[in-house]
């Protein structure tokens, strides 16, 4: 309905301070046009939005407007307006009323309080359908949100998933993201965005330089593209056989390496074969070397070669 898109303006605007006709439609999801005859709409209604021009303009609010609401403490509005966040709702069915809640609350919100609502939602998305892996306790996640919040450079000692070494570099932290079970950090090394899964973070550092942030950075877009770049790349078909009472076990631990949701299908003997999806078969051998033989893998031969090759040494080491 109009009446809610326009509150819904009204809100972005109060939250972000500018933007432009192409970013309000595509947060509201109409086109640039129906945006500027939405203004047009509002301004006739008596709410002082106006036009910038430029390069960098866009529409704002004169500032001080303030629509008659009770007044919330900072910290209380970012506590409403982050807990669960609204893909957790989505996930119940709720999203469209979780939305409009907000907006309701955010079109009364003083301006300070509203820049710090609009500030945190920059930084912060809760994903629900995840990426993959398992929870891990996480270690000073507030001075993670804090560098995030200041805006402040990081220096990191990271593990990496893949190959299990450390690395020591300096990011740009951009925001958190809660995706399922897990926390990652997104920030940039070199300009260039990551993600690093916090559980993985060793050792970490808050410097005195002012981070590098894109003036228009979309947080959630971009989580978005560099989970769908991660989903993308090259997997590794594996099919493994397992004992049916082993199924449950093998299926949680092959979480850590898949892709992709394994696939249980019936085997010779009364046994299961998985079907899964990895990102690199040594990631693939630490775990199925964990479940003894419990588990056979059928293929790729490659796997078998290198499960052989893991155990063999294993045996020398302590045999």
């Amino acid at each position: 309905m109009r009446a809610d898109r326009l509150l819904t303006l009204v809100g972005l605007l109060r939250q972000h301070g500018r933007l432009s006709a192409a970013e309000l439609a595509r947060r509201v999801e109409v086109t640039p046009r129906t945006v500027m005859r939405d203004i047009e709409a509002l301004s006739l209604a008596g709410v002082p939005v106006f036009a910038e021009r430029g390069r960098a303009g866009g529409y704002a609010l004169v500032p001080g407007y303030t629509p008659d609401a009770e007044a919330l403490t900072p910290d209380e509005a970012r506590a409403l307006f982050v807990a669960g966040g609204g893909q957790v709702a989505d996930a119940l069915g709720l999203g469209p009323a979780f939305a409009q809640g907000l907006r309701k609350l955010a079109t009364g919100l003083p301006d300070a309080e509203a820049g710090a609502v609009g500030r945190t939602l920059d930084r912060i998305v809760i994903d629900p359908g995840g990426w993959s892996g398992k929870s891990a306790p996480v270690g000073a996640l507030d001075e993670l949100f804090e560098a995030v919040w200041s805006d402040r450079r990081l220096w990191i000692d990271y593990e990496a998933l893949a190959s299990g070494q450390g690395g020591r570099r300096t990011v740009d932290p951009w925001g958190l993201v809660l995706a399922g079970p897990t926390w990652y950090l997104v920030a940039a090394h070199r300009g260039r965005p990551h993600t690093f899964r916090v559980s993985r973070i060793r050792s970490f550092r808050v410097l005195e330089e002012a981070a590098r942030r894109p003036a228009r950075l979309d947080l959630r877009a971009t989580w978005q593209e560099l989970r769908s770049a991660w989903q993308e790349q090259p997997a590794y078909a594996v099919r493994i056989r397992v004992p049916r009472e082993h199924v449950p076990i093998t299926l949680r631990q092959i979480e850590f390496v898949a892709r992709r949701p394994p696939v249980v299908e019936d085997g010779a003997d009364g046994a299961a074969v998985v079907r899964v999806d990895v990102g690199t078969l040594r990631g693939a051998v630490g775990v199925l070397l964990g479940l003894g033989d419990w588990v056979e893998v059928l293929e790729p031969d490659d796997l078998r070669d290198q499960m052989a090759e893991v155990a063999a040494r294993v045996g020398t080491l302590y045999g």
